[in-house]
């Protein structure tokens, strides 16, 4: 038998839950990885698609915020979507989001490694096997801190992200000066706002896909529901917040920054574009300040990453699609101790197994396409979720049909679009869709073992429709 202890409840406050929910997204390793991505995806328009993203995700917030109320469970979306239209569907839902965060720490390992060795011989950063290495050892640092406890967790969060926004903002504030100057490298036009100057249909999909990423991981602040106080309502708070946030701090960066630099040097720098910016812009010894927040927002996001996936990991230890020892928790901390040690000893699978494709660059430019693939298809299937579990209450009056109807459902349709857009117009590269729906794929034979070989009752549990919660 497993000694079972359950998680630590009111921990975290709904500010602890927004700064989490921040922190997954990360915005300073977020644009650190993706403003040369978005560059080359969608030229010097890529605050276009991200501001179009805003509209789905908003929506997709509020379906996290519907479902949490009615079942404030840490497995979330997969507990959801099994519940409430089919555990089958659950299960794969669960696997992607765990393929999401597993996948997602190679985004953040990379930088980390580039970063950390940037700020002591910036000469070798562009040595893989040194930067998968440092990336490495950081992952074990974060993972063996997430130990001490949420509570411990939110409040180092607390300190690195204020520091963050600061340091992002000034240096924004610095591009934009500089634009209006005439001395950055790129011009401000107003193609930067068309979608013709995003590159047509095509160039704009990949934006979106990229804005997709960027946006991912707010759902970070539902996975600790069980811990925070006030779990029918700051979880789903905490959401819609970190959505709108990250919308105003991923334009107003990508805005600013996306010019400073020559196309083909930006390019050049993919895993260190922010430092190379922050130099542009404020030679000496500033630049460090920038390298400095994009370690330290990497590793408060890493940290997010292995909350989130311990959670869920957590969660469906308990329906038997998991190993039982994940339920194992410390008594004293609260933390799911077994399954936090597995997942982030994982993600160093992850990182050599993306060093192998080739370069840094083109490694971070596969997996953050990979992710905003996976994130589209798990955020749309909540969507989906919420209207279908609410259909019932959703004619009762005017907010109900636009809140708890419409936006997920417009947000949903969205974001299944864009996954078959991006497809069928060649978006996405054979290595991306090998990444993220390959991967995805992965679940069904598992599926198909642990249902009849295994006899899991989850597979065979019954959907409800639950009511009176929008």
């Amino acid at each position: 038998m497993v000694n079972v202890h359950r998680l630590k409840q009111n921990a975290v406050n709904l500010g602890d839950a927004i700064i989490i929910g921040l922190a997954s997204s990360g915005p300073a390793q977020s644009m650190a990885v993706s403003l040369a991505a978005i560059v080359a995806a969608s030229g010097y328009a890529g605050v276009l698609p991200i501001v179009i993203s805003f509209i789905p995700m908003i929506g997709i917030a509020l379906a996290y915020q519907r479902l949490n109320r009615w079942n404030q469970n840490c497995g979330a979306t997969y507990t959801w979507v099994a519940q409430t239209i089919n555990p089958y569907l659950g299960f794969i839902a669960g696997w992607m989001i765990l393929l999401y965060y597993t996948l997602g720490t190679t985004s953040l390992t990379l930088p980390v490694g580039t970063y950390t060795i940037q700020l002591f011989n910036p000469q070798l950063t562009n040595n893989n096997v040194l930067v998968g290495l440092i990336g490495a050892l950081w992952d074990i640092f974060v993972m063996l801190l997430v130990m001490l406890g949420i509570k411990i967790a939110a409040r180092f969060q607390w300190t690195l992200s204020i520091f963050e926004y600061v340091v992002l903002m000034f240096f924004a504030a610095l591009a934009i000066v500089a634009m209006i100057n005439g001395h950055t490298a790129v011009p401000v036009s107003a193609s930067w706002f068309t979608i013709g100057g995003a590159g047509g249909i095509k160039g704009l999909l990949a934006g979106i896909l990229i804005a997709v990423f960027l946006y991912s991981g707010w759902d970070a602040a539902i996975y600790i529901n069980e811990e925070t106080t006030n779990k029918e309502e700051n979880p789903g708070k905490a959401a819609i917040s970190s959505v709108v946030i990250l919308m105003l701090i991923f334009s107003i960066v990508t805005f600013a920054y996306q010019g400073v630099l020559p196309y083909h040097v930006l390019q050049k720098h993919a895993s260190n574009a922010l430092a190379v910016v922050a130099q542009k812009l404020a030679p000496g010894p500033w630049q460090y300040i920038m390298t400095i927040i994009v370690l330290t927002g990497t590793v408060a996001s890493l940290q997010a990453a292995i909350i989130s996936a311990a959670r869920l990991g957590y969660a469906m230890s308990f329906d038997r699609v998991m190993p039982r020892f994940f339920q194992k928790v410390s008594a004293k901390t609260g933390t799911p101790w077994a399954v936090t040690l597995f997942m982030g000893s994982i993600n160093i699978i992850f990182l050599v197994a993306s060093l192998a494709v080739g370069s840094i660059g083109q490694a971070l430019s596969n997996v953050v396409s990979a992710l905003g693939l996976i994130a589209a298809i798990f955020y749309a299937l909540t969507g989906l979720a919420a209207v279908w579990a609410f259909r019932n209450e959703l004619t009762k009056n005017l907010g109900n049909l636009i809140l708890g109807g419409v936006l997920p459902l417009v947000g949903a349709a969205f974001l299944i679009w864009v996954v078959v857009e991006s497809i069928v117009t060649q978006a996405t590269t054979v290595v991306v869709l090998v990444a993220g729906l390959g991967a995805t794929a992965v679940s069904i034979p598992i599926m198909v073992a642990l249902r009849y070989f295994g006899k899991v009752p989850f597979f065979t549990g019954k959907v409800g429709t639950p009511t009176g919660v929008l």
